[in-house]
C-alpha cells in the first residue's frame, strides 16, 4: 500500500514524513499546507484489493488515526496506529491497523510492515482503545436520558 503526502488536487511534496504525518493526524493538527496551491495537505494510502479482478486501484484519505501507544514486548520497538480511511471517489471508510517498527530496515516505502500479529498481540493493541469507546458510550446514554426525561420518564416505552 503506497503512501504519500499530497494535497486535495493530487499536488505531492516529500518534506514530511509519513509517520510524522500520522502522529501529526492522530493529535488533530495540520500535516501541512501545499507550496502550490496553499491547501491542506492530506496523507493518503493506495490500494489494490488481492481480490478484486479488475485490479483497480482505490485512494483512501486518512481521516483519523488513532495512536496506540503500545510495546508489543520490552525488545522491540513498534508504534502502532489504527487509521480511519475514507476512498476518495465513495466517501466509505474502512479501518486500517499498521504500525512503524523502528531500527528494521526491511520495512515497506512509507516505514509501515504488513498489520501481522498475534491474536496475543492484537488484544494488548486494542486493550487501548477501550478509553475512546467508552466516551463515545456516555455519549450515546446521556442522549438516550435526555430523551427519556424529555418523554415525562415513562419507564417501559423505550
Amino acid at each position: 500500500m503506497p503512501s504519500r503526502i499530497c494535497c486535495p488536487a493530487n499536488h505531492s511534496t516529500k518534506g514530511i514524513p509519513i509517520h510524522e504525518a500520522a502522529i501529526a493526524v492522530s493529535e488533530r493538527q495540520s500535516i501541512g499546507v501545499c507550496k502550490r496551491c496553499g491547501k491542506e495537505l492530506q496523507y493518503r494510502i493506495d490500494h489494490v484489493y488481492a481480490n478484486d479482478p479488475n485490479s483497480k486501484q482505490y485512494s483512501f484519505a486518512v481521516k483519523r488515526a488513532v495512536r496506540l501507544r503500545t510495546r508489543l514486548t520490552d525488545d522491540e520497538n513498534y508504534d502502532p496506529f489504527l487509521l480511519v480511511l475514507r476512498e476518495i471517489e465513495t466517501g466509505k471508510e474502512q479501518i486500517l491497523p499498521t504500525f512503524w517498527a523502528y531500527g528494521q530496515s526491511n520495512t515497506q516505502p512509507g516505514g509501515q510492515f504488513p498489520p501481522l500479529l498475534s491474536p496475543e498481540e492484537w488484544k494488548a493493541l486494542f486493550r487501548e482503545l477501550d478509553a475512546g469507546f467508552y466516551e463515545l458510550q456516555e455519549r450515546i446514554r446521556a442522549r438516550a436520558y435526555e430523551l427519556y426525561e424529555q418523554c415525562g420518564k415513562r419507564d417501559g416505552h423505550a
